[in-house]
């Protein structure tokens, strides 16, 4: 995947990467909606695995681009406040939500959530297409922070199989990779999760898609 020309670099604090690989201390059907002021708060239950040098709270967070605000993000060809969006994903990260159909667990759900926060239009429903109703269609080598990518079935697009999934794009970074938010990672657990140096790794049968709103 080619770098962005924009990279971006989000600051998620207190210092600390969070490992996806723990298995999460979640109960079915309960749900974590306090959002913490730092992500060291959010950490209870998690493998912290290592320390990373950054240096500001959820509570202060914003996205730097070039030097230059997010507004040029939004110019750049999206209909929200990514800014906002951004926030409200990282706010989320290591707390669970419950999972099954249409549940808030659930990535796509979730994913609608953080668009939604950011004043996003996300009115499609019923399948992994036409949930994009309004939204453009974009190369994945060409997502930025603020975009969603679907992992979907490339034989039968429509349909909800075993490897669909949603992430929403929080960050770009020179070497091409990006930085992702998602939900219900392992599936059935409903956690929110971040991770850094990500790239679109579908199962086999399955295509990556990039989605602006």
């Amino acid at each position: 995947m080619k770098a962005s020309g924009k990279n971006v670099i989000v600051a998620v604090v207190s210092a600390l990467t969070i490992s996806l690989t723990a298995s999460p201390a979640y109960a079915a059907g309960s749900s974590s909606s306090v959002l913490p002021a730092t992500l060291a708060s959010v950490t209870q239950g998690l493998d912290v695995t290592s320390i990373k040098t950054t240096a500001m709270s959820i509570d202060s967070f914003e996205i730097v681009i070039d030097g230059v605000s997010t507004t040029s993000v939004n110019d750049a060809g999206h209909h929200f406040d990514v800014a906002a969006t951004i926030e409200a994903a990282v706010s989320e990260v290591g707390s669970t939500r419950p999972t099954g159909w249409n549940q808030p667990g659930e990535c796509i759900m979730s994913a609608q959530r953080w668009i939604r926060a950011g004043g996003g239009t996300w009115n499609g429903s019923g399948n992994p297409v036409s949930n994009y109703a309004g939204a453009a269609k974009i190369d994945i080598d060409d997502v930025t922070a603020g975009d969603v990518i679907q992992y979907q079935y490339a034989s039968a697009p429509t349909a909800w199989a075993t490897g669909v999934h949603t992430v929403l794009v929080v960050g770009t970074n020179a070497d091409g990779t990006l930085t992702i938010v998602e939900s219900n990672n392992p599936g059935g657990s409903g956690l929110v999760g971040l991770q850094q140096n990500w790239k679109p790794a579908p199962p086999s049968g399955f295509e990556a898609v990039g989605w602006r709103f």
